[in-house]
């Protein structure tokens, strides 16, 4: 959210506040926005009418986050939904490129995508606990699209002499795919090639 939102933004937490019985100051509003800055406005709306359906106190910053987005575990469970789509569509074959480039992180943390792809098919069952943990801790860390690879390699590799041109047919593209009802963190749009705002 911008400066442009700010009225709606004060009039929505009043009406909140009035609900609850909470006396708001403008100390606390201000910090309250400075704390949502990174939601849209239409995710802070969602965030509000969640919260308020589920809540029996006003709401803090971070209870709205979570009404959005779930746990740290609900996403790293949205995101392993992202890596069981990819093994069904091209096996440990590859190359793959996620929109949530922190899969990447997890994934190379993990030994590679030959590696996982391949336990995976095995049904071993370690490794959706590993992905689980990893994920996880790429969150904490605040792993970024700045410090993963652009794409993970599989058994097949590139084929010799291709082009930078050429990737966009060669890597199969995963997009992430929202849980029910919950957004995904900071996900990279592959239309524009930037992050989503949180």
């Amino acid at each position: 959210m911008g400066p442009e939102d700010f009225g709606k933004f004060a009039e929505t937490l009043s009406h909140v506040a009035k609900l609850y019985g909470v006396r708001l100051t403008d100390e606390k509003v201000s910090l309250f926005f400075d704390a949502c800055r990174s939601l849209s406005p239409e995710q802070f709306a969602v965030g509000i009418k969640r919260h308020v359906k589920r809540g029996k106190f006003f709401p803090s910053p971070s209870e709205l986050f979570e009404a959005l987005f779930g746990t740290e575990e609900d996403q790293a469970m949205l995101a392993w939904c992202d890596v069981l789509r990819a093994v069904r569509a091209c096996g440990s074959g590859g190359p793959v490129r996620f929109c949530d480039l922190r899969i990447h992180f997890v994934i190379e943390s993990m030994g590679g995508w030959v590696h996982v792809a391949s336990a995976i098919e095995k049904g071993e069952k370690w490794v959706m606990k590993d992905f689980k943990d990893w994920y996880v801790f790429a969150l904490k860390k605040g792993v970024d699209e700045d410090g993963v690879k652009p794409y993970l390699l599989g058994d097949r590799g590139l084929p010799y002499g291709a082009r930078q041109e050429d990737l966009s047919r060669l890597i199969w593209e995963i997009p992430a795919c929202d849980g029910e009802g919950l957004y995904r963190l900071c996900v990279v749009e592959r239309s524009s090639g930037t992050a989503s705002p949180v």
